[in-house]
């Protein structure tokens, strides 16, 4: 009887185990994610990879923060999911009154290989705020299918003369052909350390996230339609080196 017990309690142990592992739909690239000195605009981000064969909607919301209030204030503050972004304009991503954040969602879509990425950004433009020092925030994204959830706490510094190790002119990035039909090509200088560019929409958007390497990088547009979009590009460090718009025929 011991012996049986055994057996089916050791069963039991490996069939949790292998629905627990099941119900991992999604991960993120880390669980906090430390965003360096700064004093004007950064675009810290997380990706999100879907490890089904099936699209997700991914629900998400800020559980809490100590933010202060002018970093929460007007268009200081968003997130970025891989379908729009929304900034706080309001409260209406984190409401400091209420200690309440709103719940979004977004489709992260999947491949055949089951490691289909999106992004997951903060948007922080603090060129204009006063307060300085380090804060968090934690956000919570589930799936409502399986129950599965994930929460990653972003730590934020932010200085009151942080020294740029890149210019953050747009001027120093050639971007060709513009308007561009099925390809769009840019230039920029090695040393800003570019490893990410975004792709947005007139409405902010997240269209396409390219891995770069090098000073150059030759994107494709056939996927997008016909119209006015933003380039933005990223360091090692999450931070914007710049952004420039171009047109897609």
């Amino acid at each position: 009887m011991k012996n049986i017990l055994t057996l089916f309690s050791g069963f039991f142990l490996l069939l949790l185990g292998s629905f627990s592992l099941s119900a991992q739909v999604f991960t993120v690239t880390a669980d906090t994610v430390h965003v360096p000195a700064f004093t004007g605009i950064v675009t810290p981000h997380d990706d999100v990879k879907n490890t089904t064969a099936n699209d997700l909607t991914i629900k998400w919301h800020v559980d809490s923060t100590d933010f202060p209030a002018d970093w929460l204030a007007g268009s200081a503050f968003g997130i970025c999911d891989c379908n729009i972004c929304r900034i706080n304009v309001g409260g209406a991503v984190w409401n400091p009154s209420t200690n309440s954040g709103s719940t979004y969602s977004a489709i992260y879509g999947a491949n055949a290989a089951h490691d289909s990425v999106g992004t997951f950004d903060l948007s922080l433009d603090y060129r204009f705020v006063t307060t300085n020092g380090t804060h968090w925030i934690t956000i919570t994204l589930w799936d409502n299918a399986s129950g599965y959830s994930k929460t990653i706490t972003y730590i934020v510094n932010r200085v009151a003369n942080a020294v740029p190790t890149v210019a953050n002119s747009s001027s120093e990035v050639n971007l060709y052909p513009n308007p561009a039909t099925s390809e769009l090509n840019l230039v920029y200088d090695a040393g800003a350390d570019v490893k990410n560019i975004v792709v947005y929409n007139i409405i902010g958007k997240v269209m396409t996230v390219y891995k770069v390497t090098g000073n150059s990088a030759n994107l494709n547009l056939e996927n997008l339609s016909s119209g006015i979009y933003f380039v933005r590009l990223m360091n090692s460090h999450g931070a914007m080196v710049a952004t420039k718009k171009f047109t897609k025929q």
